[in-house]
Order: structure tokens, then C-alpha cells, then sequence
């Protein structure tokens, strides 16, 4: 990691020294910083429009079902291995992922907080953006907008808001933080557990009273 670290900080030197003197230093700074934006600005984007929604992966659970076998219940085991498998791998994965660049772009926004404080704001904003979803996905919606955009504009407005050298020397200390980010991500994934447990149940009992209230009704059709 601190290799690859040390690979970028080079590779971005050696740009910087050849392109600036063709096109000018304000030029490559002025393309440099508007094209930091535009990147940033994509990432929120597909970041309050993907992990606002409640149900993050479309599960047809019908086709995973085992037709061959006739017992209702043990027919629908594929389902449940399948649900299983897509939100206890590849969902911690998918958190993994949106944290992990989330962080790293708050650290090069701020620049003086502290590196876990900022690995700590990045799990607790996918968190609370993870747990109002299952309230209203507009809320979560706004809330996963909302924190990464005033941070940008906090940033925009000081005049020291990025440097290369900082930024880099932030960036070697996460490697040193990897306990800390394993007891966050297990956090996250507990509570997107207990939320989706607690929303099935929620569910179930819906459809159990619809149901109820429906029976009724199929009486008095048939008299």
C-alpha cells in the first residue's frame, strides 16, 4: 500500500513538472481542480442514488427456488442461500467499497481533522444513510448527498484546502488503521442485518393481516 502510494505521489510530480511548462501552471491547475470536482460530484451523485435505497440488490428469489423438490419449505432453501450469500458477502463488499472511497476523498477535503475521525465520519455517513433508507429512501436520499456536499463547500472556501504532500502522507497512515476499519465495517453490516430482519418481520406481519382481512370478504363472495 505504501508502495503504491509512494508510485502515485511520483507518477503525479512527474506529470505535473511535464505538462506544466507547456500549458501553463494556472491552465493545468485550473483543468487539475475542475476535473477533481467533476469526479467528486459523479461519486456523491451514484453514491445518494445507490445507497439510499432500501433493498440495494434486486433478488428474484423466485428462480433460485428448488423445483424438484415438492416439501413447500425445503423448496425454497436456494432462496434463502441466495439471499444469504448476496447480503452476507457481497454486501459487506459493496460497504467496503463506498467506504473506502468516501474516506478517501473527505481526506483530501480536510485537512486537518484527524485520519481516523475521518475514517470514523465516512462509516457512520454510510451507516446513517443505510439505516434512514429503511425510514424514508428520500431521507437517506438527502442525508448521503447532504454531508459530502458541505464538505465541499467548506473545503472550496480555504484557501489551503488541498495539498499533494498531505494528502499523500494521510493516505500511508490508512494501512496503520486497518483494526479500526474492521470494527467499523462489522458495525455496518450488524446493523444493515438487524434492519433487514426487522423489516421482514415488519412484512410479514403486513401480509399475515392482509391476508386476515381478506378471507372475510372470499366468505361473503361465496354465500
Amino acid at each position: 500500500m505504501v508502495d503504491l502510494i509512494g508510485i502515485i505521489q511520483h507518477s503525479y510530480t512527474y506529470f505535473y513538472s511535464q505538462i506544466s511548462p507547456i500549458i501553463g501552471e494556472t491552465y493545468l491547475q485550473l483543468f487539475t481542480f475542475t476535473f477533481g470536482l467533476f469526479v467528486y460530484a459523479v461519486f456523491v451523485w451514484y453514491f445518494y442514488k445507490t445507497l439510499s435505497k432500501r433493498d440495494l440488490f434486486k433478488i428474484d428469489l423466485e428462480k433460485y427456488n428448488l423445483p424438484h423438490i415438492k416439501h413447500k419449505t425445503l423448496g425454497k432453501a436456494g432462496s434463502v442461500v441466495a439471499y444469504i450469500l448476496k447480503y452476507g458477502l457481497i454486501f459487506p463488499v459493496y460497504i467496503f467499497v463506498w467506504f473506502l472511497v468516501l474516506s478517501i476523498f473527505l481526506l483530501v477535503l480536510t485537512e486537518e481533522a484527524v485520519v481516523s475521525q475521518i475514517l470514523m465520519l465516512s462509516i457512520v455517513t454510510v451507516s446513517a444513510t443505510r439505516a434512514t433508507s429503511y425510514f424514508k429512501e428520500d431521507l437517506s436520499n438527502d442525508l448521503a448527498k447532504l454531508i459530502p456536499f458541505a464538505l465541499l463547500a467548506i473545503s472550496l472556501v480555504d484557501s489551503n484546502f488541498f495539498s499533494t504532500e498531505t494528502t499523500i502522507a494521510r493516505l500511508s497512515e490508512i494501512p496503520l488503521l486497518w483494526s479500526q476499519i474492521l470494527e467499523f465495517l462489522i458495525f455496518s453490516i450488524l446493523l444493515e442485518w438487524v434492519l433487514r430482519s426487522l423489516y421482514l418481520i415488519k412484512r410479514g406481519i403486513s401480509k399475515g393481516r392482509a391476508k386476515k382481512n381478506e378471507r372475510p370478504q372470499e366468505i361473503v363472495e361465496s354465500n
